[in-house]
């Protein structure tokens, strides 16, 4: 029974837990085929999170982070979307949707958190650091981790195939999730990659990750902006 299961674990994908700090997901292509699936510390439904992130593409509309996978019966559980064609990131709670304005560069890493608490129904997008008029959404409704996390992916709303539209391209990196509302001063503290923060529902220092496709990982590369001569200039190295 064991090696069943083992190698139905090595036929989904390649599985494994690690310090992911120094590394970065790249997807590719645009396609259904390349995701990858976290599973989560903590499989309590909650009715408070905060999800922080990085990402890197060269424009358009991807699904970013999303509760559930092809398993799942309710299709936008909790879904980001990235827009960076039009600056609207759009948030799905149980397939309700809003779309916040909020400015998000191509060829720049983009922090993402999105906070959100059950008993209010407010939330609040923070893009860079920078952050958005609050949203009421799915006041008293609960998020389900039963079948856990997709990164670059979310499924249609009518059918269990994943949605080529959606399909992500580029990196991501940073993953972390709360199951509470983070102050203002600690989205900061994530925001320049404090290692002493941690999402205790998902951690980028502590990943339980399966790949599925051709994603994989890679070194991050770090990109500082440095004032020499009196002009600006970016210096990138590997992390």
């Amino acid at each position: 029974m064991k090696m069943r299961v083992l190698c139905l674990l090595l036929f989904a994908g390649s599985m494994a837990q690690e310090d992911m700090d120094r590394n970065v997901f790249l997807f590719p292509s645009k396609t259904v085929d390349d995701y990858v699936v976290l599973t989560p510390m903590v499989t309590e439904p909650l009715d408070k999170l905060t999800v922080c992130l990085r990402s890197y593409t060269d424009g358009g509309r991807y699904a970013l982070f999303s509760v559930g996978t092809r398993k799942s019966k309710i299709r936008k559980i909790f879904v980001i979307v990235q827009d960076t064609s039009h600056s609207y990131p759009t948030i799905y709670i149980n397939n309700t949707q809003v779309s916040i304005p909020a400015k998000a560069d191509v060829l720049e890493w983009n922090h993402y958190c999105v906070t959100w608490d059950s008993n209010t129904g407010v939330l609040q997008l923070w893009v860079n650091g920078k952050v958005s008029l609050r949203k009421i959404l799915k006041k008293g409704y609960s998020i389900d981790l039963q079948d856990g996390i997709s990164l670059g992916q979310m499924q249609r709303d009518y059918w269990e195939e994943l949605d080529p539209d959606l399909s992500f391209e580029g990196e991501i990196s940073d993953v972390h999730m709360w199951n509470e509302v983070l102050s203002p001063k600690t989205i900061r503290r994530v925001l320049l990659n404090n290692r002493e923060i941690n999402g205790n529902v998902i951690s980028w220092r502590s990943l339980n990750y399966t790949i599925n496709g051709d994603v994989i990982v890679q070194p991050k590369l770090q990109c500082r902006f440095s004032t020499k001569s009196g002009s600006s200039r970016r210096e990138c190295s590997i992390n």
